[in-house]
């Protein structure tokens, strides 16, 4: 599954990272702002169902200024569904992610997919809760990111010597990329584009964290075949949809656990206690409130003398 995401970069810095290439250089794809459902896209480190972010689209269902084939269009996470009526939020579905197996027989997804609602989800990495350690109190969460170039720290913003130009395209910290599907609701005069996640079955250097993976996309040509709704048809799209093995991750604090923290400290990297060192910390803290307990009592019986 995916429940939380995290991209930091602002507007123009995300037009030059999903940059591609062209005859004429490096194209940086045109970023159309509007029917977000009154909320505009907000860098975050701890973006959430619900929470506008920018996704990629084809442009031929757009009138996109320039001859792109791609633009970005920022989208509500949580698909509303095309029958629905009344407040987009009261709608009652679990529509954050939709599960590759069942697109194609979906009342929901089937048809949006057949009708070229494919995106694609750009962030920095997102979260995930581990569900494999079944004797863990508390689920530990997890920064999942693509892989960085030489000295790039994926939770240091200092270390991404961010830059772009027309020649190179762009330089910096890698973003990933994940697929989706989007749908436009109308309700009146209220107009919302929305998304879901896909996801599938987590590859094998991924099963240890979490049975399900979103379906990353880690090429170009994966990318430049999900986008391309005028040529690649649904079956041939789905068919590029593969788990994905390069992938990087760290542990993070709980703080990521509630929704509204958004600092940068929810993607910093932690270090893991071990369960000794746990059980001694517990057990400090178990005596030190038995100690004040114990003070408190004692305090209070000179007090009744």
């Amino acid at each position: 599954m995916c429940g939380r995401t995290c991209l930091s970069v602002n507007r123009d810095q995300i037009r030059c990272a999903c940059s591609y290439k062209s005859e004429r250089g490096s194209i940086k794809p045109q970023w159309i702002d509007e029917h977000n459902a009154g909320k505009d896209y907000v860098p975050s480190y701890n973006i959430a169902p619900t929470d506008v972010t920018p996704v990629l689209v084809s442009s031929s269902k757009f009138n996109a200024t320039s001859k792109q084939n791609r633009i970005l269009k920022p989208m509500m996470w949580g698909l509303v569904p095309p029958w629905h009526k009344g407040d987009y939020k009261t709608h009652n579905l679990s529509t954050n992610n939709c599960r590759l197996e069942n697109i194609c027989s979906s009342k929901l997804y089937s048809p949006i997919l057949n009708s070229g609602g494919r995106c694609v989800i750009v962030v920095e990495g997102f979260y995930e809760w581990q569900t494999t350690n079944k004797s863990a109190q508390l689920k530990q969460p997890y920064y999942i990111y693509s892989p960085q170039n030489e000295g790039v720290k994926i939770d240091n913003p200092d270390t991404w010597n961010n830059t772009f130009d027309n020649d190179n395209g762009w330089e910096g910290v890698n973003l990933l990329y994940m697929a989706g599907l989007y749908d436009v609701w109308q309700d009146g005069n209220t107009i919302i584009y929305s998304y879901s996640v896909i996801t599938m079955d987590s590859s094998n250097t991924f099963d240890w964290l979490h049975h399900r993976m979103p379906a990353i996309l880690d090429t170009q040509e994966q990318i430049e075949a999900w986008l391309d709704i005028d040529k690649v048809n649904p079956d041939k799209a789905l068919s590029y949809l593969r788990q994905s093995k390069s992938l990087s991750w760290h542990p993070v604090s709980t703080l990521v656990n509630n929704s509204r923290n958004k600092s940068e400290n929810c993607n910093k990297r932690i270090l893991l206690q071990n369960k000794a060192t746990q059980k001694t910390i517990n057990s400090f803290f178990i005596k030190s409130q038995k100690r004040s307990s114990g003070e408190n009592e004692s305090e209070a019986k000179r007090i009744k003398k």
